[in-house]
C-alpha cells in the first residue's frame, strides 16, 4: 500500500526500533518473533508495577490487622481493593447475580428489572462463587490475570516501537505505567481551587493513571495486543512463519470482542483507529483498493458484536435503557486545559515522521481517536475514553523529546514530575478510603441473615450498607449505586432523614410504603429514635450487634 511499510524490504519507519532488536532471529524482519526473555531495561518497571499491583491489598491488610477500628466487633472485607468502592460492589454484585441466573439485573431499586446482560467475566466468577468460593475471592480472582495482561500489552507494544536503546524503554515504560497528569498532584495535595475543579482534576487524573488499572488491566493489556494485531495482518513482514493470516484474525477478534464488552469506550477507540488507519492508507488509489484490507474484516465485525449488544440493551424496557440516556456530564472545563492539554503538548514532537509504518500510524492515531470518543459521547460515564492514554503518550513524548535534542537528565526529571507525585497521592487516598472497604462485621451479619431468609422483599437501607446490599443478601435496595438507582441524591437524603430519626412516624411510614421494601436494613450508624419512627409498620425486628433487620408491611 501506498507509504506503508509492507515487506520485509520496505524501509524502516522513523522512530521505529532497529531491524533486528535482541530476541529475533538473524535474516528475519524486525518483531516476527517475541522474545520470552526481558529485554534490558524492562525487568525494573515490570517488578515495580507487579509491586504496585499489591499495594491495595496490602494497605487494606494492615487496616484489618488493626490499624483502623469500626465498631466493636471487627470488621468484613468487602472486596472491593481500588476506587471507586460503589463500582466495585456493583461488580460484585453482578458476580453473585451472574453465579445464580447467568443474565444480570439490576438491582440498585426495586422496580423489577428483567435479566438481560451477560458478563463473560463475572459469569465465570459467578459460577466459582457457586462452587463454594468466597464472592469476594471469585471477584478479585481475575486480578492477577488481568495484570499479567496489561505487562504483557504494554511491554510487547513499548518494544515494537522504542528503539534499542535499554534506557530509553525503561524510562518509556515506567511513563506509560505509572502516568500520573501533574494538576492532578497539584490541586489533590494542595487543596486548592473550588471544589468542581478539584472534581475535575481527580477525575481526569483517576482516569489517566494507570496505576489504578489493576482492575480493568485485561482491557488496557489487550488494546496494544489488538493493534499489533491488526499491523500483522496488513504487514506480512510482522507475522511469525508459525502462525497464519487466520490465526492472526482470529485472535485479534476475539481481543477487541473482549475489549469492547468490557469497557465500550476503548472498544470504540480501537474502531476509530482502524477507521484512522485505513482512510490514512488511501487504499482507492491501488489498483485493487479492498484487496489486502479483506484481512480486517473479521476483527472490525467482532469488535462491532458487543454493540450490537449494547445497543439492543439500550432499547429495552429495562435500567439499561434509563442509563443509556444522555446525562450533561461536562466535556469541557479548566480542570480539561489543566490535567489534559499539557500532557497532549509533550508528544508534539514525536508526531513528525516520513516513511511511517503500520504501527507507527497508530500510535499516532490513539490520542485522537481517543479525544473522538470523549467529545462525541454525551451518555455513560465517557471519562471512560481517556483510559489508557499513558501507553501512546509515554511511546511518542519520550522518544520524540530525545530526538529534539532534549538532554537525558531532563527526561529524567520530567518522567519524575508525571509518575512520582501522582502515585504518591493514589496511596494517600487509598489509605483515606480504606474504611470504605470494610463493613463492620454487624451489618455483614444483618445481610448474611437476609441471604438466608427465604420471605420475599426488597431493603430499604443507606449508603454505604445500601451498597453492599445486593451483592451480600442477593436482594435489591431501594437506594444503592449513584448511577444505577434513579434519583439517586434524592433517594440517598431521604433514606438518611430515615435513618437519622429526623422522620416523625407518618413521613417514616411513607416513605417505607413509597419504597415497596419488605425490610429496613438499620447500620451502626442509626439513630435510637428509628424503631419508634417505623412502629406504625414495623411488623419485627431483630438485632445483629449493633445493626437491626426490620421487617415492614
Amino acid at each position: 500500500m501506498t507509504g506503508v511499510a509492507g515487506s520485509s524490504r520496505a524501509p524502516r519507519a522513523e522512530g521505529g526500533p532497529d531491524p533486528a532488536p535482541p530476541g529475533s532471529r538473524p535474516g528475519t524482519p524486525a518483531g516476527r518473533r517475541w522474545s520470552r526473555r526481558p529485554l534490558p531495561g524492562e525487568s525494573g518497571p515490570v517488578a515495580l508495577f507487579v509491586l504496585w499491583a499489591l499495594l491495595p491489598l496490602a494497605l487494606l491488610f494492615v487496616h484489618l490487622s488493626g490499624g483502623l477500628s469500626i465498631g466493636s466487633q471487627g470488621r468484613v472485607f468487602t472486596g472491593a481493593d481500588v476506587f471507586d468502592v460503589p463500582d466495585q460492589l456493583q461488580y460484585l454484585a453482578w458476580v453473585r447475580d451472574a453465579g445464580e441466573h447467568v443474565l444480570v439485573s439490576n438491582q440498585f431499586d426495586l422496580v423489577p428489572d428483567p435479566r438481560l446482560f451477560l458478563h463473560p467475566l463475572f459469569w465465570l466468577s459467578g459460577l466459582a462463587w457457586r462452587a463454594g468460593v468466597s464472592l469476594q475471592l471469585a471477584y478479585l480472582a481475575w486480578r492477577p490475570i488481568a495484570v499479567a495482561i496489561l505487562l504483557i500489552g504494554f511491554v510487547a507494544y513499548v518494544r515494537r516501537l522504542v528503539g534499542p536503546d535499554p534506557r530509553l524503554r525503561a524510562g518509556v515504560l515506567v511513563l506509560a505505567l505509572f502516568f500520573a497528569t501533574p494538576a492532578w498532584a497539584v490541586w489533590g495535595w494542595s487543596g486548592l481551587g473550588s471544589a468542581r475543579m478539584r472534581f475535575g482534576v481527580d477525575v481526569m487524573g483517576l482516569e489517566m493513571f494507570p496505576g489504578a488499572y489493576t482492575s480493568n488491566g485485561l482491557v488496557f493489556g489487550l488494546m496494544p495486543l489488538y493493534l499489533l494485531g491488526v499491523e500483522a495482518l496488513l504487514d506480512p513482514a510482522r507475522r511469525s512463519p508459525r502462525r497464519s493470516v487466520a490465526w492472526y484474525a482470529v485472535a485479534t477478534g476475539l481481543a477487541g470482542t473482549l475489549v469492547a464488552w468490557l469497557h465500550p469506550w476503548q472498544g470504540l477507540t480501537l474502531l476509530l483507529i482502524v477507521a484512522g488507519l485505513v482512510t490514512w492508507m488511501r487504499p482507492w488509489s491501488e489498483p485493487r483498493p479492498w484487496s489486502r484490507l479483506r484481512v480486517l474484516a473479521f476483527p472490525i465485525l467482532a469488535t462491532v458484536a458487543p454493540f450490537i449488544y449494547y445497543f439492543a440493551l439500550s432499547h429495552t424496557h429495562s435500567a439499561w435503557q434509563r442509563v443509556s440516556q444522555p446525562n450533561g456530564y461536562p466535556h469541557l472545563g479548566a480542570w480539561f486545559f489543566v490535567g489534559v492539554i499539557p500532557p497532549l503538548l509533550l508528544i508534539l514532537p514525536g508526531l513528525r515522521g516520513r516513511q511511517l509504518g503500520v504501527q507507527e500510524r497508530i500510535v499516532r492515531l490513539w490520542p485522537a481517536a481517543a479525544l473522538a470518543v470523549y467529545f462525541l459521547l454525551d451518555r455513560s460515564w465517557f471519562y471512560h475514553a481517556l483510559a489508557g492514554l499513558s501507553l501512546p503518550l509515554a511511546i511518542l513524548a519520550l522518544p520524540g523529546l530525545r530526538r529534539a535534542g532534549v538532554p537525558a537528565l531532563a527526561l529524567v526529571l520530567l518522567v519524575a514530575a508525571f509518575t512520582i507525585p501522582g502515585s504518591a497521592l493514589y496511596v494517600k487516598k487509598l489509605h483515606d478510603e480504606a474504611p470504605q472497604h470494610f463493613l463492620p462485621a454487624s451489618e455483614a451479619s444483618a445481610l448474611s441473615a437476609l441471604a438466608r431468609s427465604r420471605t420475599p422483599g426488597g431493603v430499604l437501607a443507606r449508603p454505604p450498607l445500601g451498597t453492599a446490599v445486593p451483592a451480600f443478601s442477593g436482594r435489591s435496595t431501594w437506594v444503592g449505586h449513584p448511577i444505577w438507582t434513579p434519583a439517586y441524591a434524592a433517594r440517598s437524603a431521604r433514606a438518611d432523614a430515615l435513618f437519622a430519626g429526623r422522620l416523625a412516624p407518618p413521613a417514616a411510614a411513607a416513605l417505607v410504603r413509597e419504597s415497596g421494601a419488605r425490610f429496613v436494613v438499620a447500620d451502626c450508624r442509626a439513630s435510637p429514635r428509628l424503631p419508634a419512627a417505623l412502629a406504625g409498620v414495623m411488623v419485627s425486628a431483630r438485632r445483629f450487634g449493633c445493626a437491626t433487620v426490620y421487617r415492614v408491611r
